[in-house]
């Protein structure tokens, strides 16, 4: 069976990259991608992150899943049903070995409904819906940390850009995973979504720095 590697980002829009033909972001990498397969030209996804994430793990329209009204807000005593099997299971039952980084946003209030705990072999990443791209907390009604490698919090990754985090682990699961298994590698980026509610877009300097002729701020952040 083929390696699967599933890219996720998080509120790109239809023309946020070159191969659209707008120049502005140049996706080089994501040109190649789309030159040499497929590009899906008439596709949609839910308007939020929950309800489009939770079709893409279940199959399902999320009117079947009770996601379809807003995004899972931190705490709350719901999640993605524990009777619906998710792709991770699925490949699992074909030998596949599982992988999730990134943004997982379809419930945590039980230890059930965590990425581990539902078909996951490994996960590193984050619970919520978003979270600070440096410091990796929350804030709702408190600030708390949101970063987990499986149940585990990661403590010593504060001031680490949290793409760069999730690349690296990319890129280590890549190298050392046993050529003897097929693998499914979920990489569900946070980038570009607007980090936490105190400080919504960023990005590190020296990235924002590459697009000094974007005069919206803003933008040339997300470009970052």
């Amino acid at each position: 069976p083929p390696n699967i590697i599933f890219l996720l980002a998080d509120d790109l829009g239809w023309a946020d990259v070159s191969f659209r033909g707008d120049p502005q972001i140049p996706t080089p990498n994501l040109d190649v991608l789309a030159s040499q397969g497929i590009i899906l030209n008439n596709y949609y996804v839910l308007h939020l992150c929950t309800p489009s994430r939770g079709a893409l793990m279940s199959g399902l329209y999320p009117i079947h899943t009770g996601l379809q009204h807003y995004v899972q807000l931190p705490a709350e005593p719901h999640g993605l049903p524990l009777n619906v099997t998710i792709m991770p299971e699925h490949l699992k039952n074909l030998g596949y070995t599982t992988h999730m980084i990134g943004k997982w946003n379809l419930g945590y209030y039980k230890e059930s409904y965590t990425p581990t705990r539902r078909g996951f072999d490994s996960f590193y990443g984050f619970l919520n819906g978003g979270e600070d791209y440096y410091d990796h907390t929350i804030l709702f009604v408190s600030t708390g940390l949101d970063f987990w490698d499986g149940t585990t919090p990661v403590r010593n990754q504060s001031h680490h850009y949290s793409t760069d985090l999730f690349t690296k682990k990319a890129l280590a699961l890549i190298k050392d995973h046993d050529q003897a298994k097929p693998m499914f590698l979920y990489f569900s980026h946070q980038a570009v979504h607007s980090g936490d509610f105190k400080v919504e877009l960023e990005a590190p300097a020296s990235a924002i720095a590459h697009f000094p002729y974007i005069k919206e701020q803003n933008r040339s952040i997300i470009a970052g």
